[in-house]
């Protein structure tokens, strides 16, 4: 659905997708990749990377949340509440593929796993269905923002807005 909107409100709208954006290509692209690079010297990128992503994801769905109550445009809205649900569920993903292969990797052993099958476990199926989503997540965010900026509202934001009772 396309609206008349300002300059004001698009630069508004778009801020929560920037956002997620930059937790998904940055933190865990870029960051992941330094991460592995470093894993032998020194073990901070490993732990900076969930740390900054739950910031992050964690200021997105307040900002979300915080919009139902103080945002007075409805495009704006829709945005936000379109970016906070999509940082739900990176959130979920992100914690239980995280859960499932740090206990793969640090608690493989004590299940009698070998060190290898420990890693493809934790590779196979922890790691590459949230690569796989990661991915999907990139695409539909720059959608997003590239909607946003043309002042669209996505068909899966505008299902998310309220209902008001004067409608």
């Amino acid at each position: 659905m396309e609206q008349q909107v300002s300059a004001d409100e698009i630069v508004r709208a778009k801020q929560l997708h920037s956002y997620l954006l930059f937790d998904f290509i940055v933190v865990h692209v870029f960051i992941f990749v330094l991460a592995l690079s470093l894993f032998k010297t020194s073990p901070l990128p490993i732990i900076l990377m969930p740390i900054l992503s739950i910031a992050l994801l964690g200021n997105v769905i307040f900002r979300a949340q915080r919009a139902l109550t103080q945002e007075t445009s409805e495009f704006v809205l829709c945005h936000k509440l379109l970016a906070g649900k999509r940082a739900k569920l990176f959130l979920i993903l992100f914690l239980v593929t995280g859960s499932f292969t740090a206990f793969c990797i640090f608690g493989g052993a004590q299940f009698g796993m070998s060190k290898i099958t420990s890693y493809a476990l934790a590779g196979g199926i922890g790691q590459l269905p949230f690569m796989v989503a990661l991915l999907a997540l990139v695409v539909l965010e720059f959608d997003a923002e590239h909607q946003c900026k043309s002042g669209k509202i996505p068909a899966a934001a505008l299902a998310l807005r309220p209902t008001r009772q004067d409608d």
